[in-house]
């Protein structure tokens, strides 16, 4: 047979898997999910309250798989009910929506530039036509000015000239990147030469760079967004956050905070004393303070994100929680003057807690005001006393929703929009069931099962272990946009997700056990996890076993592959393979010396803590069938990682499938492309799992 008709029997086998883990059972008298369902469901994100609390603003993403795009709206509805309608008109595509201070207006991206409309959509304008784009509105709290983010040649002085730069780009004949420092490339894109840069741009006057010639990022990339900038009260000054390092951008995560007047003139950096990671200022409602987030030690990205104030008067910053051992992941100023309300992950849910500040600046001890669910993306009303916020759930897409913040906690919370309701109920979909075990060293380890839609009593089901990427991460009792914990238990399994040391939420000293021990106490406790979830669900079968796992899960799967045998299938995901290749090829270099303390060739010791726990001097005991899954855009885990590991189990015999993406990075994101992953994941999956349930 010619090798491409093999390859295409080969993929027709493994879309008939597929069909057959995803035919319409009926559980309980509803559907399994299916893929085509998933993507049929609305993304509700962004939610921002008007000033007044009587409307919101939020984004809905649809997806269409065969047109193989994903598009975002804009809608807006009253918050005492009523109909929610497209803003500002059905033919637009608004993204990033922003009431301004006093309610009337509303800036919006559309294109690619920023606009403004009326609080009713009417007499939209268009306010910049920059060659680099526009992004991230935030309005002055004088409402005459918005700034906004535009990617420029910072050896320009005009668009004309970055207009000119760009075009030349795109029309040379040789494509070569040329180099002669690191950050070449970063996340999945070559340095082109552009900076994203600070803009401020009036109702009727036109985008002026606030930070002409810069040669850093506002805010750094790859996925900083509007968070990081923001007006002081009186809108005279800007503070944002950059990385000036120079050279040394690649191996220190040294960002800092800084302020610009908005009249122009230089900018001056608040925070230069610190080593560690300064971001995401927030101005207090009376202008006393900046309030950031700050990680104390330099060079690592998973150190604790520390609330901070700045003291605009007498130009010094202090901790504002010191015995709160959780992460400030997001925080929004109350209009008091007092009152922050910070976002915060908690064994496995993002939950908001309240801090309040006297007189003397002195805060209190966090206080938790959400209790179930996993909440994120907090806005108040002008008072601080409405709020809205998405809230989901393993089982439950995220909606909109919106209560009172009284003094202890948010009263009458519930749901304003139902994008999601009606699909939804036609599904059989179980909710995240907590588990605690002894873990490694004797330490309560977390983790999270949900059933399969399948699961009835007195049935035995097969066992999916999940392991997440990070490795200073976690999995949360949350919907999933990409490793969606509903899909992968429609396949018929039961899904495991262990929170082992190295993840988030639970304390920053099980955060920094796993630097230096990729390979040790957390894959113990995942094990003792796979024990522990046998025992508390019998149903398990544990003669039917598979992990899969991206990132740092990825590279837990290669792990795994060269330490049991316990799994019947393995999947790995843009994982690590061999330590010092990729030390040597990723772009963010901050990351592994964190995590090993220094480059590899630094001394034999050094290179000896790579080559303990490195999957591919394990790479002779592989017996696991094995599928791998890269894309050649990764400039994270660079593609050649999921090569060598392919090449190593094909040369061993071992059944393994590989399947690279050509214009995919770290995660598959185009339609398209994730339903050929779920295709080929579940293809794999009921190959060796045999997902039938057993009596």
């Amino acid at each position: 047979m010619h090798a491409a008709s093999r390859r295409w029997t080969v993929l027709t086998g493994a879309l008939l898997v597929w069909a057959t883990a995803f035919t319409p059972l009926q559980a309980q008298g509803k559907q399994v999910l299916t893929f085509e369902d998933f993507s049929a469901l609305r993304a509700v994100s962004d939610p921002q309250l008007s000033p007044d609390g009587a409307r919101v603003l939020y984004a809905v993403r649809t997806t269409d798989v065969s047109a193989n795009r994903r598009t975002t709206r804009t809608f807006v509805m009253p918050t005492a009910g009523g109909a929610a309608r497209v803003f500002p008109d059905d033919r637009t595509a608004a993204s990033e929506a922003r009431w301004a201070p006093d309610g009337s207006k509303v800036a919006y991206v559309a294109l690619g530039q920023l606009w403004v409309a009326n609080a009713d959509g009417s007499d939209a304008r268009q306010l910049s036509h920059l060659s680099g784009g526009a992004t991230g509105p935030v309005w002055s709290p004088t409402g005459d000015r918005i700034a906004i983010v535009s990617a420029v040649y910072p050896e320009c002085r005009d668009d004309a000239c970055n207009a000119a730069k760009a075009k030349a780009v795109a029309d040379r004949a040789v494509k070569a990147h040329v180099t002669d420092a690191l950050m070449y490339r970063h996340w999945n894109a070559y340095d082109d030469g552009t900076r994203s840069h600070l803009f401020v741009v009036g109702l009727a006057e036109a985008p002026r760079d606030l930070i002409p010639g810069a040669r850093y990022d506002v805010p750094p990339g790859p996925f900083g967004g509007s968070e990081g900038y923001a007006f002081a009260p009186d809108g005279r000054e800007l503070a944002y956050t950059a990385k000036d390092q120079g050279r040394a951008d690649a191996w220190t995560t040294d960002n800092n905070l800084y302020l610009v007047p908005v009249s122009g003139g230089a900018s001056t950096v608040i925070t230069a004393a610190n080593v560690g990671n300064d971001q995401n200022p927030v101005y207090t409602a009376d202008g006393r303070y900046i309030v950031y987030a700050s990680q104390k030690r330099g060079g690592l990205e998973s150190d604790r994100f520390r609330l901070m104030a700045y003291d605009r008067a007498a130009r010094t910053s202090r901790e504002l929680t010191p015995s709160w051992d959780r992460w400030a992941e997001g925080y929004v100023a109350a209009a008091d003057g007092h009152t922050v309300l910070v976002q915060s992950g908690d064994r496995g849910r993002d939950h908001f807690f309240r801090v309040v500040l006297d007189a003397a600046g002195k805060a209190s001890a966090p206080v938790a005001v959400t209790a179930e669910h996993n909440n994120t993306a907090p806005s108040l009303s002008r008072d601080g006393r409405t709020i809205v916020w998405v809230r989901d759930a393993a089982d439950l897409p995220g909606e909109v929703w919106m209560g009172t913040l009284g003094d202890r906690g948010i009263d009458n919370a519930h749901a304003i929009t139902h994008e999601n309701d009606a699909a939804i109920a036609t599904f059989a979909l179980h909710p995240a069931e907590d588990f605690w075990y002894t873990g490694a060293g004797g330490d309560r380890v977390h983790g999270f099962l949900v059933k399969p839609p399948q699961w009835k009593p007195g049935q035995k089901f097969p066992l999916l272990l999940l392991v997440h990427g990070g490795p200073q991460g976690a999995w949360l009792d949350s919907w999933g946009s990409r490793w969606a914990p509903q899909l992968f238990a429609a396949g018929g399994y039961g899904v495991v997700m262990i929170n082992p040391h190295g993840s988030t939420g639970y304390g920053q000293k099980f955060v920094d056990a796993v630097s230096k021990d990729w390979g040790g106490k957390t894959y113990d406790d995942l094990m003792k996890g796979v024990d522990a979830a046998l025992v508390k669900y019998p149903w398990l079968d544990s003669t039917r076993m598979a992990a899969a796992g991206g990132s740092y899960g990825g590279y837990m799967v290669n792990w795994i592959a060269g330490h049991t045998n316990r799994f019947k299938a393995l999947v790995s995901h843009a994982g690590v393979f061999n330590l010092e290749s990729m030390a040597g090829a990723t772009e963010e270099q901050w990351f592994i010396d964190g995590e090993f303390g220094g480059p590899w060739y630094n001394s034999t010791a050094m290179a000896q803590q790579y080559r303990k726990f490195s999957p591919h001097l394990f790479a002779k005991n592989f017996k696991t069938p094995t599928l791998v899954f890269h894309g050649e855009l990764d400039y994270r885990v660079p593609y050649t990682e999921g090569l060598s590991l392919f090449t190593a189990l094909q040369r061993q015999g071992v059944p393994s499938r590989m399947v690279v993406f050509p214009d995919e990075g770290h995660w598959i994101q185009k339609p398209q492309n994730s339903q050929l992953w779920w295709q080929e994941m579940h293809g794999w999956l009921g190959k060796y799992l045999d997902a039938k349930p057993r009596m």
